[in-house]
């Protein structure tokens, strides 16, 4: 057994996805739970440490606070916690033993080229539309040999708690923030895998197109060419709604529409597969993460970047119920497979970092 310091922050993502795994473990190991770096240098005597989602808020990596942690630790293995395959923050990289991502560009050279606003789509969209953001900030590369082979694959938001509600998470965040990050579990809506959703999805809405803008233009110029397609066709239900409306349109909905945000992977991605509706999505071939529910034409169906062929794509599949369904059904029982797996997956990931 071995007793495991965990340095995070305490806001959703990390207190209803990213920790789940911590939070309820079953392994051997005891894990302490801190937010707060000096305690780590000045108190904590565990040998190995665990980052999660460290340096995302503020968006600042500190490499002093890095040198300061692998003088004192035996072990450090860092959980880059950004939604997409690009990190922005690989100067860490000597600094740890291990780290981990919830996907990776499945060519590891892409780590070496600078890219426009850090992601793939975002350097596509500022090379072929000329789209820039105000303030374009430049992300190290890295090339050696040695320090990609740390990169490794752990999971992604899909294991969290589903579906979203604003007013409890937001509380169980706040108990974490007062009471320590373990005060989260209680605020869970369930700790078991639902039952196949296709059985109760009634179809009521055709394409589930409901699409926020984000603030920044490299990133946001996707989901504008989606809209400019969508918002002229009757049968995509897009604008603005409720958390609680969104939820019950999700769950009844034949088609949705799920574009990159801030990184490729998106809640509503796995909302979409959980509520038994179709998942039409912009190619993800560049990348690989797990769960691992991005196969195209068997557990989701791609569109192009720039979405040309998004109206054609939805119209086959809401006029062809065997096939959509098919996929449907392959998706929710990858995921579910997969969501079983996760306690093992999580030890063996464990056992490497303190082997």
């Amino acid at each position: 057994m071995s007793n495991i310091t965990v340095l995070t922050i305490a806001d959703r993502i990390a207190c209803f996805h990213s920790l789940k795994p911590f939070l309820f473990n079953n392994t051997k190991h005891r894990f302490y739970f801190t937010t707060d770096p000096d305690y780590c240098l000045n108190t904590d005597k565990n040998r190995i440490l665990i980052m999660v989602r460290r340096f995302i808020k503020p968006d600042f990596t500190d490499l002093s606070l890095m040198d300061k942690l692998r003088a004192k630790y035996d072990r450090i293995a860092f959980f880059h916690d950004d939604a997409g395959a690009a990190i922005p923050r690989l100067e860490v990289l000597p600094f740890v033993d291990l780290f981990y991502s919830k996907a990776l560009f499945l060519d590891r050279s892409l780590y070496g080229k600078e890219l426009y606003g850090k992601e793939l789509y975002s350097d596509y969209y500022h090379k072929k539309y000329g789209v820039t953001d105000p303030s374009p900030r430049h992300y190290v590369t890295e090339t050696r040999p040695d320090q990609l082979a740390k990169l490794r694959l752990s999971w992604n938001i899909g294991i969290g708690d589903y579906p979203r509600n604003v007013l409890r998470q937001r509380a169980g965040i706040l108990a974490a923030r007062l009471f320590g990050l373990k005060a989260a579990k209680p605020f869970y809506l369930r700790r078991t895998l639902p039952e196949p959703p296709f059985l109760k999805n009634k179809g009521t809405c055709q394409v589930h197109c409901r699409i926020g803008m984000i603030s920044r233009p490299s990133i946001n110029y996707q989901r504008e060419l989606i809209l400019k397609k969508a918002e002229t066709d009757p049968v995509f239900l897009t604008g603005m709604t409720a958390q609680k409306q969104y939820n019950r349109e999700i769950a009844n909905s034949k088609i949705t529409v799920s574009p990159f945000g801030w990184g490729e992977l998106c809640l509503r991605d796995f909302e979409t597969i959980r509520s038994g509706a179709l998942l039409l999505k912009p190619d993800m071939s560049h990348l690989e993460t797990w769960p691992r529910v991005f196969i195209p034409e068997e557990t989701y169906v791609p569109f192009d970047w720039d979405a040309e062929n998004l109206q054609k794509t939805a119209y086959r599949y809401l006029e062809d119920d065997v096939e959509r369904n098919r996929i449907v059904k392959n998706a929710f029982e990858a995921y579910v497979t997969q969501l079983g797996a996760l306690p093992e997956r999580f030890a063996n990931i464990i056992e490497e970092i303190i082997s």
